[in-house]
């Protein structure tokens, strides 16, 4: 699971453009962000956040452009090879986030673990850490129908966590949390930056909330501007 960053920027858009349903939603759009920096993009409903997030999770390629990870040009590997960058080396948290109903809260976030082949002792070990440093402990042999919004966001996060991935893309992350939940989601990605080198995009449509982070940015008319930017560490 480890990732030796070899590039300036572990993950780099240069380009990119999309068009969903007939619209052209991103339009030569440029990011950089480099190891363990932690990114917000903020911006309206309906302005492209969700895509921007699923390109650069590699769940979507850009109709123009190019999308490095850790130097390598993704928009030229299979499908087979940008799942086995996924599964290894990306946590994404999507917006509806989707748990397995048969499964428990535990089982849901032990997935990519038991994907990796990682032995069932230390899959739980792993699993009740990343639940207990969300504020999930107790809540591991519930079921996702027992839960409420904001519990299922941090179930999904920490599944999204869990194998200590390099870049964690998380689309809204914060939409169901109150104010403390949010800080601890956040302070913890924070731990992750510096302990494991994680880098995190996440978005939101709160235009004015104080999220303490290294990037910001706003996405409008397809494109970023940065509104908040440090040196690369």
């Amino acid at each position: 699971m480890a990732l030796r960053v070899v590039a300036m920027y572990l993950l780099k858009l240069v380009g990119v453009s999309k068009v969903v349903g007939g619209e052209l939603i991103l339009r030569d759009l440029d990011l950089e962000i480099p190891g363990s920096a932690t990114v917000l993009v903020r911006g309206r409903s309906g302005v492209g956040k969700s895509t921007l997030a699923r390109i650069a999770a590699l769940l979507w390629k850009p109709d123009s452009g190019t999308v490095l990870f850790n130097g390598v040009d993704t928009c030229t590997l299979s499908e087979a090879e940008r799942s086995k960058v996924r599964l290894r080396h990306i946590g994404y948290v999507d917006q509806e986030y989707v748990l397995m109903p048969e499964l428990t809260v535990l089982e849901n976030v032990e997935l990519p673990l038991l994907l990796l082949g990682v032995e069932k002792k230390k899959r739980r070990e792993l699993a009740k850490d990343a639940l207990e440093a969300l504020g999930l402990k107790g809540l591991e042999h519930r079921y996702p129908d027992e839960l409420s919004g904001g519990q299922k966001q941090r179930v999904v996060i920490a599944r999204a966590l869990v194998k200590g991935p390099r870049l964690l893309v998380a689309d809204e992350p914060f939409s169901n949390l109150d104010n403390e939940a949010a800080k601890n989601v956040l302070d913890y990605i924070k731990r992750l930056s510096r302990s494991i080198g994680l880098s995190a995009l996440m978005t939101t449509v709160d235009l004015y909330g104080d999220y303490q982070v290294d990037y910001e940015y706003v996405l409008e008319n397809g494109r970023l501007t940065a509104v908040k930017r440090l040196e690369p560490r």
